[in-house]
């Protein structure tokens, strides 16, 4: 049966996820057209590839000799490469073969098509068959999704790290947990702010030990290829962006990739530091057939709880949000319409908030005119209460199971 005859057949026991799933659907696919008008009106940017810029120059003063860290005059790194030196190798093969737009474009092209290649492998890896023509119509879903859309036009890495994370999931699910941990490592090393989707290390010893193995090969290949001056001068690069990641502008101050989850909250690094620890102390003590949840747990905690996070992180949500639809649909008193939901509202976050921020009276808190807050927090929220219930899910069903015993 096909992925859409099985949808609606749903619709007597799940009418509301039913219906809220074509929502998507629709608003997800048709998303592209909508971001032409969007551009043609002077609303949306358009495809200038400012980040892959910042990685030109960084591959052009490596070429050179030069340090790939370059200040500005005011002593700061604003608009300049931002990642740990292993991470040139990603860009350097498009630079190095390209002039700089074809470069910029073969790398969106790449980066998308391996965002849908995981999707896909997830998907299978949780038990659903793809036909072909299915396996063509979750592109223009993943390409339609605004913040990869987004992530396309800045020439950012987003897709391919929601890749990373993607293909560790499924290899999760498919007992390869060294392989996970390798993905997931490898994505928190090459951008730090990822470190919540590490979450799931923790719930298995095999994918710990590849997320070390696999983090231990970067640093050494990094340190080969670039030397121990450029490491040092990224530190220095780590404490500036604690620092700018420090204060924040309001989100009134619209721009199409601004998301201040955190904005204007009182100790917001303690809430943060808290909430991490939570998160932590929820997946050590689920037992391991809680692995979807978990995993969902710290991917869709990534762009909550990063120090200093845009729109276009919610990528690392799209791999959370299959997980606990198909975790949910699963369960009994499952609320699998929750997850899409949470979807609908991060795909909405920019041009919602940007509506909301000139039409709100200024008596409303800017934190709350976000609505991609509202879908984080849906997804961490579910995530979060379903690992937090899974220890004790478990021990139902094993005395359940004894009594039954006991009865025979």
């Amino acid at each position: 049966m096909s992925l859409p005859r099985r949808l609606l057949a749903r619709r007597h026991d799940r009418p509301l996820f039913v219906v809220v799933a074509l929502l998507a659907l629709v608003a997800i696919g048709t998303y592209p057209a909508v971001d032409w008008y969007l551009r043609s009106v002077g609303i949306a940017p358009r495809f200038g590839f400012w980040d892959f810029g910042a990685y030109s120059s960084a591959v052009d003063r490596w070429t050179a000799g030069e340090s790939l860290y370059a200040p500005n005059d005011d002593g700061g790194y604003h608009g300049s490469y931002l990642y740990p030196p292993v991470a040139l190798l990603a860009f350097a093969p498009f630079l190095l073969a390209l002039p700089f737009r074809p470069a910029a474009l073969l790398w969106t092209v790449c980066t998308v098509a391996l965002l849908w290649l995981a999707i896909q492998r997830l998907v299978t890896a949780l038990g659903v068959r793809l036909r072909p023509w299915e396996r063509l119509a979750v592109l223009p879903l993943v390409a339609g999704f605004q913040p990869v859309l987004l992530s396309m036009k800045l020439g950012q890495t987003a897709a391919a790290l929601g890749a990373l994370l993607t293909f560790a999931a499924a290899a999760s699910l498919r007992g390869r947990s060294h392989l996970s941990g390798a993905l997931t490592a490898c994505c928190g090393v090459i951008k730090l702010p990822y470190a919540p989707a590490g979450a799931h290390l923790l719930g298995d010893r095999d994918r710990f030990v590849g997320a070390v193995g696999g983090g231990l090969v970067l640093f050494l290949l990094s340190l080969f290829a670039f030397g121990i001056d450029a490491h040092r001068t990224f530190l220095d690069v780590l404490a500036w962006g604690i620092d700018e990641g420090s204060v924040a502008r309001s989100p009134r101050i619209w721009l199409p990739p601004y998301y201040r989850p955190l904005y204007d909250l009182p100790h917001s690094l303690a809430i943060r530091l808290l909430a991490s620890l939570a998160i932590v102390g929820g997946v050590l003590r689920a037992p391991t057939d809680a692995v979807r949840e978990s995993t969902a747990l710290g991917f869709a905690a990534v762009p909550l709880l990063a120090p200093l996070t845009y729109a276009y992180y919610f990528v690392a949500a799209l791999p959370a949000v299959v997980l606990l639809v198909a975790a949910e649909l699963d369960r009994p008193d499952g609320v699998p319409a929750v997850p899409v939901v949470g979807l609908l509202l991060l795909h909405g976050h920019s041009y919602g908030l940007r509506t909301a921020g000139r039409t709100a009276p200024e008596w409303v808190p800017a934190l709350l005119l976000q609505p991609g807050l509202w879908g984080n927090l849906l997804l961490v929220g579910l995530a979060a209460a379903r690992v937090a219930t899974a220890g004790g899910s478990v021990s139902i069903r094993s005395l359940a199971s004894m009594a039954g015993r006991r009865e025979d």
